[in-house]
């Protein structure tokens, strides 16, 4: 067995109601409240952590977060000047990881881009105290250690990883506003993270375990569409969001081919604006198709395993493009592009820059 390491960094809380919480952990403390658009207020999220908050503590806010570096400077510029002591950060993907960076940014400004780089590593360094909410559950990044951040300024990007939070608190709740179309993606880039994490997987345990929470990941999106408001389904997609970050999955992989996922999805976001969770979603039967010419026997167990899926893999993946479009969510990408457009941006892959191009052609409506 392949020697491995489980982490606990992060203490996951799944609560109905967080309020008793949030008041224990902000007492007394100047906190700034991170966070995106109106939807935390129309979910009840703002009320709920504003109202905790300063029950016994002071709150800043910042709102509009995104994973733009500008924004993440803004935010430390404000923690500086107000002597803040805790983040929070409620929202998606990119609000959580923009609470990350801001939470380590303030204690390491000097040099912050070479760790989103990877040039340094942030893991074990002192930051400031972190709790993530996720009200978009499907990125896992509550749980994980990454926490990617867009230079727009420079057309560049990068992963600081080894940020964790100290608290993860999951309300189901938080997503029931979603609309019919977001519920579906909550789900399927859920199953898309989790999958790239238990593909290659060779550990009988943690790949079992994967794809056990694919499938129920899988049961609980099928629910969500004539059960929008099930709570129980809502809990088991944001549970799956975060296992699949956690590092308690992939513990038996020799090699790490399937998170090229997360590098190529970059590339539809540059070229088209697609957010995250329609690029990677989109790209990843067509990915799996390409990646086949080198792990088929791996994706063919995978396809069987998790969706029960038999025969060729082109068959298979095309199988999987049918699902995720009846479940809403579209499969293809408007716009063009070149060669040259799509060798501009920056990705480390194993794959070839015509297979990457072909990816990325054959994702054109």
């Amino acid at each position: 067995m392949k020697d491995f390491q489980l982490r606990n960094d992060t203490k996951l809380l799944m609560r109905n109601d967080p309020t008793t919480d949030l008041k224990e952990l902000t007492h007394g403390k100047s906190v700034l409240f991170v966070y995106g658009g109106g939807s935390v207020k129309k979910n009840g999220c703002y009320y709920d952590i504003r109202n905790s908050v300063t029950s016994g503590g002071k709150l800043f806010e910042l709102g509009s977060a995104s994973r733009e570096l500008s924004v993440i400077e803004t935010g430390i510029r404000l923690v500086k000047e107000q002597k803040i002591e805790m983040i929070i950060g409620a929202g998606g993907a990119s609000v959580m990881d923009a609470a990350k960076l801001i939470a380590f940014g303030a204690l390491h400004t000097v040099g912050l881009w070479d760790y989103i780089k990877g040039k340094k590593n942030p893991y074990k360094l002192e930051k400031l105290p972190l709790i993530l909410m996720p009200t978009y559950p499907s990125s896992g990044s509550e749980y994980g250690l990454g926490a990617v951040c867009a230079d727009s300024r420079a057309n560049d990007f990068g992963t600081a990883y080894g940020i964790p939070a100290d608290v993860a608190i999951l309300v189901p709740k938080y997503s029931m506003s979603l609309d019919k179309e977001m519920t579906a993606y909550t789900g399927l880039v859920t199953l898309v993270q989790l999958s790239a994490s238990t593909l290659g997987d060779k550990n009988p345990v943690s790949y079992d375990i994967g794809i056990s929470v694919i499938r129920n990941v899988l049961k609980a999106t099928k629910q969500l569409i004539n059960e929008p408001h099930n709570a129980d389904a809502r809990a088991m997609i944001l549970y799956g969001a975060s296992i699949a970050t956690s590092g308690r999955l992939g513990l038996g992989k020799k090699e790490n081919y399937a998170y090229d996922i997360y590098e190529l999805e970059f590339i539809p976001e540059v070229l088209f604006g697609a957010p995250y969770r329609k690029s990677l979603t989109t790209l990843f039967p067509r990915f799996l198709k390409a990646m086949s010419k080198y792990y088929d026997a791996d994706i063919r167990c995978y396809f069987k395993n998790a969706f029960g899926f038999e025969g060729s893999i082109n068959d298979s993946a095309d199988k999987m493009m049918k699902l995720f479009s009846e479940f809403g969510a579209d499969m293809y990408f408007d716009g063009e592009f070149t060669k040259e457009a799509v060798s501009k941006v920056s990705v480390s892959t194993l794959l070839t820059s015509d297979e990457v191009y072909a990816i990325i052609e054959n994702s054109l409506r």
